[in-house]
């Protein structure tokens, strides 16, 4: 059975790279039947917080990605101490006593020489009774893979192809700490080794840590997965996506007012397209059935805001539905201070006006003239008010408001066709005096879906307001 993991560090916020990462291992192991495991690398003791773990979890089920199994790094030490044990009796690893010191004169040195550092193995032909002597003496050691000299180590990418790369580049590395914490290339073997990965799917920046897993899965007898390096997600100027190109945390998207459905979407759709169809939108399911990463691209992805912006428009006009629609944008009208209390009112400014905005954040202020009696109208908009026909076209208005419903934009178009008619005014005057009056605004959501959504008393209201100020 296919199974893959999600294993982010608990050091920062949900990177829309790794969520596109989480979301192709998701839909891998989905596709084939399979199982998906969430686990939290957090043997970083400075940098791991939990307020960073409990936001990534958020993060992953407001993308509506379910994990099988959950597991911390951080509860899992006695394994690992039960496997490096094993190495250093099998002589695949070794205790180092060299110094913070010793290690950066060898560095500087390399560094002279115009080459690439590698540790000079300099402990690993110590003898039992020298190890055994320096530890009685309290010196301080780490634990190092013995890396096989002159070894090339070949493995076939699911995504990049043949990559080959020779172990004297790298030579003998840490796997345990001098406090006694493991490493990262040692435990993520052990875990996935023992959850039964078969797919491990991880950016391309893994690639150099992948022969040094191999050779810990050699050494311990264990079977060695199949990997599937993503390329990195590239800002529109083509370098690596960072703050400078804007939001890049799944957080800073849901609390712009994205829907998780929408940037799920789009994330499948950077690296990935599904063959034989230039679609764009699709459920969950759809993607499940149609993912493989034989499809994903090798080349990098460019993310294009405007273009994730264009999608989430597309979910909100067309795809959720008014109750999911209204789930969503609750949260954003309550935190702007408006009345939410009809629900059915809410739900119909909702659903008449959809095609007015592409995110929640930019809903509020669009919603603004539905929720907001009190209307600022600027000193230049007053002045215009006083320049046309404003207090006859209001004027009209208000009367014949008394006896008539407009409940659709259809009504209030005929209701201003027989004012036009009636004070042989143009267009323009009637639509700008009762924009400017009922939102103090000359643009904005149609004022024909405005005045047929407010209730009657608070049409009345405003223009009121505005008819003792320009009598």
């Amino acid at each position: 059975m296919v199974k893959t993991r999600f294993a982010p560090s608990p050091t920062g916020y949900l990177h829309l790279g790794n969520a596109r990462t989480a979301i192709f291992s998701y839909l891998f192991a989905r596709h084939h039947g399979g199982g998906f495991v969430l686990r939290i690398e957090d043997t970083d003791r400075e940098r791991s917080k939990r307020e960073y773990e409990e936001m990534l979890l958020r993060d992953l089920e407001w993308l509506g990605i379910e994990w099988d199994e959950f597991y911390r790094q951080s509860e899992r030490f006695d394994i690992y101490r039960e496997y490096v044990n094993k190495l250093l009796e099998s002589g695949h690893a070794y205790p180092c006593f060299c110094t913070p010191e010793e290690l950066d004169r060898e560095r500087e040195e390399a560094q002279r020489r115009g080459v690439a550092y590698r540790y000079s193995g300099k402990c690993r032909h110590l003898s039992p009774e020298e190890v055994e002597k320096l530890k009685r003496e309290g010196k301080s050691f780490t634990i190092r893979f013995r890396v096989p000299d002159g070894r090339n180590i070949i493995f076939e990418d699911l995504v990049k192809g043949h990559i080959s790369i020779n172990a004297d580049d790298f030579g003998d590395f840490v796997i345990v700490r001098s406090d006694g914490s493991p490493t990262y290339n040692f435990v993520v073997v052990v875990d996935d080794a023992l959850m039964g990965i078969t797919h491990v799917v991880r950016g391309e920046d893994h690639i150099p840590n992948t022969p040094k897993q191999i050779l810990i899965y050699e050494a311990l007898g264990f079977e060695v997965p199949k990997f599937a390096h993503l390329p990195v997600i590239l800002g529109e100027d083509r370098s690596k996506l960072s703050k400078r190109h804007g939001a890049v945390s799944v957080m800073n998207y849901r609390e712009e007012g994205y829907l998780p459905e929408a940037l799920f979407n789009y994330l499948c759709l950077l690296g990935w397209s599904p063959p034989g169809t230039e679609r764009e939108i699709f459920s969950k399911e759809e993607f499940i059935k149609l993912f493989d990463l034989k499809d994903v691209n090798s080349a990098p992805a460019v993310f294009n805001r405007e273009k994730l912006r264009w999608m989430n428009g597309v979910y909100i006009r067309e795809v959720v539905s008014l109750e999911r629609l209204y789930e969503s944008a609750l949260p954003f009208l309550k935190r702007a201070g408006y009345d939410v209390s009809d629900e059915e009112y809410v739900k119909r400014v909702l659903e008449r006006t959809r095609d007015a905005y592409d995110t929640f954040s930019e809903m509020v202020e669009k919603l603004r003239p539905f929720f907001v009696d009190d209307v600022k109208i600027p000193p230049e908009l007053w002045s215009r008010l006083e320049d046309m026909r404003s207090y006859e076209v209001l004027s009209a208005f208000l009367e014949k408001l008394k006896d008539r419903d407009i409940d659709t934009p259809e009504e209030v178009k005929k209701l201003a066709k027989e004012i036009q008619k009636e004070l042989g005014v143009k267009p323009k005057e009637i639509w700008h005096s009762l924009r400017i009056a009922l939102t103090g605004q000359l643009e904005g959501v149609g004022i024909d879906v405005l005045l047929s959504t407010l209730p009657k008393e608070r049409i009345a209201y405003r223009i009121r307001r505005v008819l003792e100020r320009i009598s």
